[in-house]
């Protein structure tokens, strides 16, 4: 009995040691939690049953019984693998549709000659993602509720197909609506407001080079009478380098330009596909309440009944501004006159959105931790002001949504979720409500 429970104490000692390490209670590299947990895994399995062995009645027949459950698992997680290793299935595929979470947002595309990218058309799917931080970070999902995320037959997140539109709303992610669910977009709540045909022509991972593109095409079929083109000051400067990239390595092959289930993870090699890693990616996320995961940028937010909320970013307000972002922004601003340029001659109007980073909208209002490499950024101070250049040269209506949201965070509202980097409903609701004031206030 005593061996025993020896033997169940020493299993406990690597997972003390630990929940002890992730919160930072001894001394040593957060890089080494991942590596660790996996012996600690091995290390409980091998302890338990050692302990059944030593409290065993007859050893040796638990011994074969340990021996034989082994070698059972070993074949089975081999007859796992075997499928992932021949390319029929991908277990990140197969884990989030059993665990709802629908579609693997950030694949699922199919090839384009002319864009690089387009969403796969008429896909639908609806689950509880994780955030893009809990994503990154290996954070518990927090999604309360199944979103609904439909696309039309040409690859646009639009619950009806809009052949005609009176507004066409152009850009990434944020105007795609990450982690909003279909009728929250602002194309939907814009739609609703002016009583009006809204289409949303936004795709995450798109630059000003593609939304021009998709501005000439696609945007111009709709035949609309406004345009609201949004850019992003986080990621879109290197979103038009990728597009160039992209460009130059020629068109894709046909066959990838077919819809896929798989999307782009079509391509993805057995290390990714692999049962045994999305199965530790699993446990390790699982495992967070006792050896929590930690992401690095975050701060407090001051509740005005008392307390303060943990609110997480992305390191956008790391980068410097170089000569390299200085050159990027030049070819962003062609895009944005030659866009303007387009219009015009068509009749179009054209509004332009500055959408800024999180940091940038909540850093008057958080409180940043001793120690965090937070209290080192600075939200490029030159971008915004460039892009209001540009607006009085081109004489375009433009709105900045910085002013409006940090507004909404000083009224105790959240237009950013606190775990993920994109809008909440209210973010959205409050770009609809900025949109809606210019078109109305030029004669709509």
């Amino acid at each position: 009995m005593f061996r025993g429970a020896a033997v169940l104490a020493a299993t406990a000692a690597p997972w003390a040691y630990l929940a002890l390490l992730a919160r930072g209670a001894v001394p040593g590299d957060a890089a080494w939690i991942n590596p660790l947990l996996g012996v600690a895994l091995a290390v409980t399995y091998a302890g338990v049953w050692i302990a059944a062995v030593a409290l065993s009645r007859a050893p040796r027949r638990m011994v074969l019984r340990a021996l034989a459950t082994t070698a059972g698992l070993l074949v089975a997680v081999a007859l796992l693998e075997l499928p992932a290793a021949l390319r029929w299935v991908h277990w990140t595929i197969v884990l989030r549709n059993v665990f709802g979470e629908g579609f693997d947002y950030g694949s699922a595309y199919v090839l384009d000659e002319e864009l690089v990218i387009r969403r796969i058309p008429g896909l639908r799917w609806s689950g509880r993602p994780p955030s893009d931080v809990e994503d990154a970070y290996g954070l518990p999902r927090s999604l309360d509720r199944p979103i609904t995320f439909t696309y039309d037959r040409w690859g646009y997140r639009n619950a009806s197909e809009m052949a005609q539109a009176d507004v066409v709303l152009l850009g990434d992610s944020y105007v795609e609506g990450w982690y909003v669910s279909d009728e929250q977009t602002a194309a939907a709540q814009l739609g609703a407001r002016l009583g009006r045909p809204v289409a949303n022509l936004g795709v995450a991972g798109y630059g000003t080079l593609q939304a021009l593109r998709v501005l000439k095409g696609d945007a111009l079929r709709r035949r609309p009478r406004a345009i609201a083109w949004f850019f992003f000051e986080g990621n879109d400067l290197y979103d038009d380098q990728t597009f160039e990239n992209a460009l130059t390595a020629g068109p894709p092959p046909e066959e990838d330009t077919r819809p896929h289930a798989e999307g782009l993870t079509r391509d993805h090699g057995w290390d990714e596909r692999s049962f045994v890693r999305n199965a530790f990616q699993r446990i390790r996320r699982w495992s967070d309440p006792l050896v929590p995961n930690r992401a690095p940028y975050w701060a407090l937010l001051p509740q005005s009944g008392g307390g303060a909320q943990t609110v997480y970013f992305f390191n956008y307000a790391a980068v410097p501004w170089r000569p390299y972002e200085e050159e990027r922004w030049a070819t962003a601003r062609k895009a944005f006159e030659e866009g303007t340029a387009f219009a015009r001659e068509r009749g179009i109007e054209v509004v332009f959105v500055y959408v800024p980073i999180k940091y940038r909208v909540f850093r008057d209002f958080i409180q940043v931790p001793e120690g965090s490499p937070m209290a080192r950024w600075n939200a490029w101070p030159l971008l915004p002001v460039r892009f209001q250049d540009f607006c009085a040269s081109a004489r375009v209506p433009c709105v900045d949504l910085t002013d409006r949201f940090r507004q909404a965070v000083a009224e105790g509202r959240l237009p950013y979720p606190t775990n993920d980097t994109h809008w909440s409903p209210e973010g959205h609701a409050i770009a609809a409500a900025a949109l809606e004031d210019v078109l109305r206030a030029r004669g709509w």
